[in-house]
């Protein structure tokens, strides 16, 4: 690789678009700077594509943000902004709330959700292993055993 090719791969904050229909389970946007982050949508693309990672923002308010679900695909969370919840396990039981600039990150196969437990809008840093991960696995509510109204 040339050198001068590392400017190809500079991502300006103001051309990274917001997406609305990435996720379409919840109200929230997303800030796809590198790869997919797990969303099959296609009408606002990545910004870069040439990577081994995904990495991109969330955006949205108080509120349930991503029902229990799997990726077969590390998945690393930093909020930059607010509150956030994180619920894993077989039914969600297993949780932490977090806030700016602590980390959780969650192995392949791990059932996992989110949610912005703060009182105003909250932005969350998502890193995935892989530029290319399929859509999340999201798992049946009447399967779970453990549900509750935080992580539905």
């Amino acid at each position: 690789m040339d050198l001068k090719d590392v400017y190809k791969r500079v991502i300006r904050r103001q051309d990274v678009k917001a997406n609305w229909d990435a996720f379409p389970d919840f109200k929230k946007a997303t800030y796809r700077y590198i790869g997919t982050l797990a969303s099959k949508d296609t009408s606002i693309p990545p910004v870069l594509m040439d990577s081994e990672i995904s990495l991109g923002i969330i955006e949205a308010g108080p509120g349930p943000q991503a029902a229990l679900h799997n990726h077969e695909v590390e998945e690393i969370f930093m909020p930059l902004e607010g509150l956030w919840e994180f619920f894993w396990g077989p039914n969600g039981e297993e949780r932490v709330t977090l806030g700016p600039l602590d980390v959780i990150t969650v192995p392949p196969g791990v059932l996992r959700g989110f949610n912005n437990v703060g009182g105003t809008t909250g932005r969350l840093l998502v890193l995935q292993s892989s530029a290319e991960a399929d859509g999340a696995a999201f798992v049946d509510k009447e399967k779970l055993t453990n549900i509750t109204e935080t992580n539905s």
